[in-house]
């Protein structure tokens, strides 16, 4: 319908839309035009006598409207001021941070006393700006300090792991036909380097735990769930590490590790060391031949980061963010890589956790591994996953990618090696036997290669108990004792001037007269003529009163004029030799010293006054 000059009415009452539409329709003219004035004058007392029930309705519950906005609780009022003073986007909306968490709530399956469980959640932030979020734990539970975990979300996701175990059994509780343990659980809640740990007592049974998380705009609890296995009544042994790697022994040498012994049962447990006797040049038949090579870094346990211990360094190089579970090597969030270099015909994986979802993934000499088939038994085959045989004997590398896992890894096995039992009498383990109810034995395992010729060797530790037999590996490599000789260096100071030395008593007139102060050994240089190496010649400037280094007779470029040459201090690798190090050089351009150290970070030094130059070699 045209209308010329029309008068236009807009009703937002829906309740009332049709009918309002009817009624202007009817009142409008059908035809011709007419006069906006007269036609509102005749419109409006029609308007008003046909919505006076509605126009009475609003009146009366406008102001009850109004009191209860002006009554929001002022926590509401908090987040509604805030979402009107978010972030504005081009298109003028508002937007404000959101808080996710997946999952909502983990099961970590059955504990008991040998056995932990984990979980991680992963928080995200879906909106804009930052969200502060922090937790105190589940409610009721002890916290070992009055602390609490936070992190900080802005456009990225925090992964927050949980670890549920059990402590030995505290009490028992007088039942009507039994005595039920009381077991105390320990929770760790873990997010970046941070930990809350918190204890309760728990009967045997399935449990499900609140954990709030607050944030500026509210909270959100999520839920873990855990069943407590009843205590196995019988004694049965617990041994750790079930594989003990000895390392790598010269002959005529003597070594040492430690095995822990606990009982699983409530009983007592009572266990001996049973003797073995083999053919030295037996070759074992259930060994998979191949050399054990174990991750653990005894010096890192419990500092919470994982660092690949110096023998391995030729092995093993880790990048991203890995820490420490009880002295192994941990992937934390996000992409972390692990690479192994070896020699062999193939490799065996060992994890101490085996999860049913694992993010890894894994190459072979850069070609991708069939990740469906490798870790599709990892629980039967617990965590020993077997990821390549019958290659070409060689070189090879193995990288794995782990993916905001928490997956802890143990060691690899070298395929290829011929494995020979250890003679008779090379084991000593004291105490070799004893009797535990929930203590814990510590059994030092000794390792005499005086009998030894170089080869791979290996052998089964059997423990006879009352409560079945149990089991460890032990494996261990002699080497020839071609050893490279190497010499101690001494570290000398005087304010900047640093003086390095093989022999201080031939200077001790130098040293005393320059009031130069002892720092003790600062690295090992070569005997001279050995393969891969050069001389380290020393120069010594009076006026700059500093000492400079070079493994080239010239200096490698350095302007040499008021130094005087000083001679060879040692010999020093030009590239990287096994099992050596890099030896760094700084230079601080305003005092025109120099400075060498093996730490990267270079030690004590003014990083601002010092500029990096690069490796000035490689030492032991």
């Amino acid at each position: 319908m045209k209308i010329k000059n029309n008068f236009i009415f807009t009703v937002r009452l829906k309740f009332q839309k049709r009918s309002a539409l009817k009624f202007v329709s009817r009142t409008i003219p059908r035809s011709g035009g007419f006069n906006t004035l007269q036609f509102a004058a005749e419109l409006f007392p029609k308007l008003v006598l046909k919505f006076i029930p509605v126009i009475i309705f609003a009146l009366i519950v406008y102001p009850f409207i109004t009191v209860a906005q002006n009554n929001i609780n002022p926590e509401q009022n908090k987040i509604i001021k805030q979402k009107v003073q978010s972030t504005v986007n081009k298109d003028g909306e508002h937007l404000w941070p959101v808080l996710t968490i997946t999952p909502r709530e983990i099961n970590v399956g059955k504990i008991n006393a040998d056995k932990s469980g984990e979980g991680i959640f992963t928080l995200k932030n879906m909106g804009s700006g930052n969200i502060d979020w922090s937790t105190d734990g589940p409610e009721g539970w002890k916290k070992l300090e009055e602390q609490k975990l936070s992190g900080v979300l802005e456009n990225n996701t925090d992964s927050l792991r949980v670890e549920i175990r059990l402590l030995p059994v505290k009490s028992l509780l007088n039942d009507s036909s039994s005595k039920i343990a009381i077991h105390n659980v320990e929770m760790t809640l873990e997010a970046g380097s941070e930990k809350l740990i918190c204890h309760k007592e728990f009967p045997a049974g399935t449990h499900k735990e609140a954990i709030k998380i607050n944030f500026e705009g509210g909270s959100r609890t999520i839920f873990v769930t855990f069943i407590i296995v009843y205590t196995r009544k019988s004694p049965l042994i617990n041994l750790n590490p079930l594989r003990l790697d000895m390392g790598s022994i010269l002959p005529e040498k003597t070594v040492s590790k430690k095995i822990m012994v606990t009982n699983s049962g409530k009983e007592m447990l009572t266990w001996s060391v049973a003797a073995q006797k083999h053919e030295i040049k037996e070759e074992p038949a259930n060994f998979k031949k191949g050399r054990y090579i174990s991750f653990v870094n005894e010096d890192a346990r419990g500092n919470g980061v994982y660092t690949v211990p110096k023998y391995l360094k030729e092995t093993v190089e880790l990048t991203g963010n890995w820490t420490e579970s009880n002295g192994y090597p941990s992937g934390a969030e996000g992409e972390n890589f692990i690479k192994i270099n070896f020699r062999g015909k193939g490799i065996i994986l060992y994890l101490l956790t085996y999860p049913d979802e694992v993010n890894l993934t894994a190459y072979l000499d850069k070609t991708i591994i069939d990740d469906s088939e490798l870790f599709a038994d990892l629980k039967e085959k617990k965590g020993e996953l077997l990821v390549a045989e019958g290659l070409t004997d060689g070189p090879h590398v193995l990288t794995i990618i782990s993916k905001d896992s928490r997956l802890v890894f143990e060691g690899v096995k070298i395929l290829g090696e011929n494995i020979f039992y250890l003679p008779a009498g090379s084991i000593n383990i004291v105490p070799n036997s004893g009797a535990t109810t929930s203590q814990t034995n510590y059994l030092r395992v000794t390792l005499n290669t005086g009998q030894m010729t170089p080869g791979c060797y290996a052998d089964y530790i059997v423990f006879d108990t009352n409560g079945g037999e149990g089991i460890v590996e032990v494996f261990a490599e002699i080497v020839p004792d071609n050893t490279v000789k190497v010499i101690d260096i001494y570290r000398y100071y005087n304010g900047t001037d640093y003086l390095f030395t093989a022999n201080p008593q031939s200077e001790t007139k130098r040293l005393s007269q320059n009031h130069y102060v002892k720092e003790g050994i600062a690295f090992r240089l070569f005997k001279p003529e050995t393969p891969g190496t050069t001389s380290f010649y020393r120069w010594y400037s009076p006026q700059k009163k500093d000492h400079f280094y070079h493994y080239n007779i010239t200096g490698g470029g350095k302007n040499l004029q008021g130094y005087i040459f000083e001679g060879s201090i040692g010999n020093i690798a030009t590239s990287r030799l096994t099992n050596t190090r890099e030896l760094y050089r700084w230079y601080n351009s305003k005092t025109e010293h120099y400075f060498y150290s093996t730490d990267l970070q270079g030690g004590k030094i003014n990083k601002k006054r010092y500029r990096f130059e690069g490796i000035a070699g490689y030492v032991k």
